[in-house]
Order: structure tokens, then sequence, then C-alpha cells
């Protein structure tokens, strides 16, 4: 019984696979596929070794880029917080926590079932409520934040091990640059 040839699929095309068109892949699997890879957008079209190459060094930029914008993140709330209690130092007054430890506060203790939270740093300051442009800036970065480390998730997606690697490699770089601080105290 002769049922046609089917390998042509008859006369009819899918999107992005017209003769000629390189089309994107789209693995569910892991692999080291280079040709027809796409990153995130069909317009970022891997094609060969070479294009593979830059795409691995822009994402390791991207990732490393991410790592920057930790590090700013945090370094911005260290200097917001500094500025805060250095303001704040003729309002505090004195106190002493249930363990006999004295602390400075410009908020009044709360009550015994909180020690935990009058330990930490709520104690040293309190809460402050910020300003209109300090917290449209801490929301700006936090929501680029946010939106680098799904867009880093969606090429981490495409299951493809140098993609992978070259997020790995940029995060790795980044931690060793902006993370040789630690807080102690």
């Amino acid at each position: 019984m002769d049922h046609g040839d089917h390998s042509g699929h008859g006369g009819h095309s899918m999107p992005g696979m017209e003769h000629g068109t390189p089309a994107c892949s789209m693995n569910m699997l892991w692999n080291n596929q280079i040709a027809d890879t796409c990153v995130v957008y069909e317009s970022w079209h891997i094609s060969g070794p070479m294009t593979m190459a830059i795409s691995c060094i822009a994402v390791i930029a991207i990732s490393f880029g991410y790592s920057i914008l930790l590090n700013t993140i945090k370094s911005m709330d260290r200097k917001i917080a500094l500025s805060l209690y250095q303001t704040s130092a003729p309002n505090r007054r004195e106190s002493v926590h249930p363990s006999g430890i004295r602390r400075e506060s410009s908020i009044p203790p709360v009550a015994g079932g909180y020690n935990a939270i009058e330990g930490g740093a709520l104690a040293k300051v309190g809460m402050t409520r910020l300003s209109l442009s300090t917290r449209l800036t801490r929301a700006f970065l936090y929501s680029l934040s946010v939106a680098i480390s799904f867009w880093l998730m969606l090429v981490a997606m495409t299951y493809n091990t140098y993609l992978f690697a070259s997020i790995i490699i940029g995060a790795f770089l980044g931690h060793v640059m902006y993370e040789g601080d630690m807080d102690v105290g």
C-alpha cells in the first residue's frame, strides 16, 4: 500500500520553515547544539560556532552585569541606611535589651514577644519612611534586577550547555569581583 511521500509535508509549510530560511530549534533536553539555536528572541539566532562564541560572551557580560547591579543595590542601600542612621542620631535614646545589652534606639522598646526583632537592626535605628525619590530609585533597580534574572532564566531554559555555562561563568566572575566583603556583625 503506497501512502505517498510524507517527508515534504505535501505542499504546506510551517512558519519559519520555508526553504532556505533558518529556523529556531527548541530543545527540551540538555544539548550542545550550536546551529539554529535562538537565544530568547527569534532575531538572536545562532548559526554557527562564531555566533555561538559571540553569544556566549554576551551572556557572560549580561550575567556579570547582573552581579554589578546587585552590588549597586546593596551599596546604595548601605549608603541610605548610613545616612538615615546619621541623621537620626540626635533623636536616639539609649535602651536596655532584656539580655542586658545597652543600645541606642529612636523607637520605643517593643513588647516582650518581639525580642527577636528588637535584637536586630530595627532596634538600632527603627523603621523610617524613605523619600519618594529614594523609593522610586530602589523600585526601579529592583524591577531591573527581576527582569534581568528572569531573562537569564529564559537563556538557561534553552538547555544549551554553552549558554548555561556562560551564565555560570558571568555569575562566578561577578561574585569574585563584587562579593569580597562579608558583614559579620
